[in-house]
């Protein structure tokens, strides 16, 4: 008698659905089990995603140097190759930090192949469609989108990037702000329609909120998108670009740059035995009292720390005293993260450059944040596996969050664009709470300290924290109400366990219903990297899917 043919959907279709299919071809190839599996998403580019579509803007650059792109392979017999390799990038060009839509048509490409090597028993069909609802039909799924409804399924997995989110207080009212004025109020995001926008800005003020990393992109495309160029240390405008640009945050502080190459890199690289120690202190601090996780894992830390700083030159001569001050810096991180940086942007941006270039010695924050750079997969590996209480969900992803100004930083050419634009008057980056804001019939009016200017255009670059509560997303929202998703806890995302499941609000597992990504922030750690988008979530994932369907199909 024939198996019965098996129906799995994944719901999101871009590098980390793309990283799940994978796994589910590799484990599926191990077993006797029949595969049709339904991929829904309504890009255009499958396994790309918004963020790294193949017709984004160019400006838009990843935030990694191509020699640190290290996915796990393709498929046995793919004829794609890994990233390093399919860009053709070797010697000196594996410093270069690439366009994200190259990194896009390389996951399309990855995906194409993929479809070529498919095992026997398992079929997969691509559907450009948004699904809006999800429902339990008995012990399966039915999915709603397009004209239609679709399954049933025996399992869904949710990979579904940044899900829509409802405005902040502060976004919603300046929505209403800009519609009732008739001010260009834009996202950042996709940087080539914001490109498009920006063409008739010339001779405007343009305000940014946020001055993170698409706060940078942002910068990029009004001057870079817009035809201007860099040379020989200047900004050579089009005279297409507005007149100025104000980003602003509330401590007014960009990203820290990236090491500049390899060699300055390979100085905060951690030692064997300090890998265990932190693996052994995250261990320890996830089974132990809330109150206590952060100290454990800083104290892990700090050693390290210390040593690097002595053998990059600075406190070269330390003492005990200079070991206080990296305590005292991780205590401080714990309580208000970048609360250590008193100097002002443009001396605080210039300082983290020849740091990074190896200039000068590194200071305790940016040794502290390569060292958590470095640690990211053995972060995610043991605290992705574990389970957890929620007040240590809670303060272990803060301090990662605090964390990524310096483990998510920017590439050093961006960094340096940056501040030529800022010596050169058209970047104008500030401080600025909300206060300080006043809405005007002409815009945005920022102060700081007795300067003040008016925006009449306003992108917001801040994107949505990684939550359940402010999910506006249809297919979320109903799974919410049915009780299908819970929260970890306020300010967090989705429970689920170590391979996926979703969790309800009554602590058991939803059948049939999986999460990945950032919707279940709190259960898993530092997914908003590429890296994670091909981790041990998608492989574990895939092998409890292949086990059930394998228990289901020896069933009498």
């Amino acid at each position: 008698m024939g198996l019965r043919s098996n129906r799995i959907a994944i719901v999101g279709f871009g590098p980390r659905g793309l990283g799940a299919l994978e796994s589910l071809v590799r484990h599926a190839g191990h077993g006797d089990v029949t595969l049709a599996v339904d991929l829904f998403d309504p890009l255009d580019w499958p396994a790309a995603g918004p963020n790294f579509s193949p017709d984004e803007s160019k400006v838009c650059l990843l935030n990694l140097p191509v020699r640190s792109i290290d996915l796990p392979p393709p498929v046995k017999g793919s004829g794609v190759g890994d990233m390093p390799e399919w860009l053709g990038q070797s010697g000196a060009d594996a410093e270069a930090f690439v366009p994200r839509a190259r990194l896009g048509s390389y996951m399309n490409a990855r995906f194409r192949d993929l479809l070529t090597r498919l095992p026997d028993g398992m079929t997969v069909t691509l559907h450009h469609l948004q699904i809006t609802g999800a429902e339990r039909d008995g012990r399966q799924w039915r999915l709603a989108g397009g004209p239609g409804r679709h399954g049933p399924y025996d399992h869904v997995l949710l990979s579904l990037g940044q899900p829509e989110s409802g405005d902040d207080d502060q976004t919603a009212r300046w929505r209403v702000h800009a519609t009732r004025h008739g001010l260009p109020f834009k996202e950042a995001y996709p940087a080539a329609a914001l490109v498009e926008a920006a063409d008739s800005w010339a001779g405007r003020t343009v305000g940014i909120r946020g001055l993170g990393l698409s706060a940078l992109d942002v910068v990029q495309a009004l001057t870079l998108g817009l035809g201007g160029r860099f040379e020989a240390g200047r900004y050579l405008p089009s005279g297409r670009e507005p007149a100025r640009i104000v980003p602003f945050s509330l401590d007014g502080h960009a990203p820290a740059p990236k090491p500049l190459n390899q060699t300055v890199d390979a100085r905060f690289e951690p030692l064997p035995q300090e890998n265990v120690s932190l693996r052994i202190a995250l261990e320890t601090a996830l089974r132990g009292p809330s109150g206590e996780a952060l100290k454990t894992v800083c104290d892990a830390i700090a050693m390290p720390a210390l040593r690097i700083l002595r053998e990059t030159g600075r406190d070269a001569n330390a003492d005990d005293a200079d070991a206080g001050a990296v305590d005292r810096w991780l205590a401080a991180e714990r309580e208000a993260p970048g609360s250590q940086e008193k100097r002002g942007t443009i001396d605080a941006l210039r300082a983290g450059l020849a740091e990074a270039a190896g200039d000068e010695p590194p200071s305790v924050g940016y040794v502290v944040g390569q060292l958590w750079r470095k640690w990211q997969p053995l972060l995610r590996e043991v605290y992705d596996g574990a389970r957890k209480p929620a007040g240590t969900a809670q303060a272990m992803t803060g301090f990662d969050e605090g964390l990524k100004r310096y483990s998510y930083g920017a590439p050093v050419e961006t960094l340096q664009n940056f501040l030529t634009l800022a010596e050169a008057g058209l970047v104008d980056p500030r401080a600025a709470d909300d206060p300080d804001i006043a809405l005007t019939a002409q815009g945005w009016q920022l102060k700081a300290g007795d300067r003040a200017v008016t925006a009449s255009v306003m992108v917001d670059s801040v994107l949505p924290p990684a939550a359940l509560n402010p999910v506006s997303d249809p297919l979320v929202t109903g799974l919410i109400e049915a009780s299908g998703l819970a929260a970890v806890a306020d300010g967090l995302g989705a429970r689920c366990t170590p391979d996926g499941a979703a969790i309800d609000a009554d602590g058991a597992v939803v059948e049939g219903l999986w999460l990945t990504g950032r919707l279940t922030n709190g259960s898993t750690i530092a997914a908003d990297s590429i890296h994670d988008c091909f981790g041990l979530i998608q492989e574990r994932w895939a092998k409890a899917v292949v086990a059930r369907i394998g228990q289901t199909d020896s069933a009498p």
